[in-house]
């Protein structure tokens, strides 16, 4: 008990980093200058941190011959909820810092599948508030759909806010190949699966099909282009609507 009240003690006099504490990633000073560009940033828990997923949307910006840059900047906490994140200064201050374009907000696999009245008491209002924090900045808000879905689809329709598909687009690709590896022995998305994830945000964010990239990530070109082009699929209304 001594040992972890002394542990404690370090955290708070700031001698050691609170491993639960959010972590701020990616190319905020590209963000924060004047260079052309589209400026997103992820909100979220470790679905938005694994394999750094939203720098993988950076990097199939920068290898899209014609496609302007993105420049991705990720904001996470493990376990984070969107209430910890309404609540939270440095978020505050960090929307304000920067005229961001986008801002994904990812929400609690727990909250995400929870009964409607749950989620309406613990999720909605913290959406509505970072939503407005967001539009006041001139960025619009898009809801990071994960393998917990059906809920956050409900809640998308609810609120008026456009979704990234990712966890239909998982079950997806599973259906055509269900030899593909998507997944970590933790549930969380392997190296491929968060490929995907970035592939469907970078076809959503940029209305560009992620075909027109060069990046793989490393995987195989064959596996890359499947998932490229099953994202870009998402830019069909009528395939799309099929997956919300």
């Amino acid at each position: 008990m001594a040992g972890v009240s002394l542990y404690v003690g370090f955290i708070q006099a700031g001698v050691i980093r609170n491993p639960f504490a959010p972590v701020l990633q990616g190319d905020l000073e590209l963000a924060r200058s004047s260079r052309q560009g589209m400026r997103v940033l992820f909100v979220g828990n470790s679905a938005t941190y694994y394999n750094a997923m939203p720098g993988l949307v950076q990097k199939l910006a920068a290898a899209d011959e014609g496609a302007q840059p993105v420049f991705a900047v990720w904001y996470t906490a493990p376990g984070w909820s969107l209430r910890s994140a309404a609540g939270d200064d440095r978020l505050r201050a960090l929307l304000e810092d920067v005229r961001w374009d986008a801002v994904i907000l990812q929400e609690h696999s727990r909250r995400a599948s929870a009964s409607i009245d749950q989620r309406r008491r613990d999720t909605d209002p913290y959406v509505r508030d970072l939503q407005r924090r967001i539009a006041a900045g001139g960025a619009s808000t898009v809801l990071f759909m994960t393998w917990w879905y059906r809920d956050e689809s409900d809640l998308a329709a609810v609120l008026g806010l456009p979704v990234a598909p990712v966890g239909p687009a998982l079950v997806e690709a599973q259906r055509r190949r269900p030899e593909l590896d998507l997944w970590g022995s933790d549930g969380h998305t392997n190296r491929a699966g968060s490929y995907l994830a970035a592939c469907v945000f970078y076809a959503i964010l940029t209305r560009r099909n992620p075909s027109g990239s060069s990046f793989t990530a490393g995987l195989a070109s064959s596996e890359a282009r499947f998932f490229q082009n099953l994202a870009g699929e998402l830019l069909d209304p009528a395939w799309r609507s099929t997956l919300e």
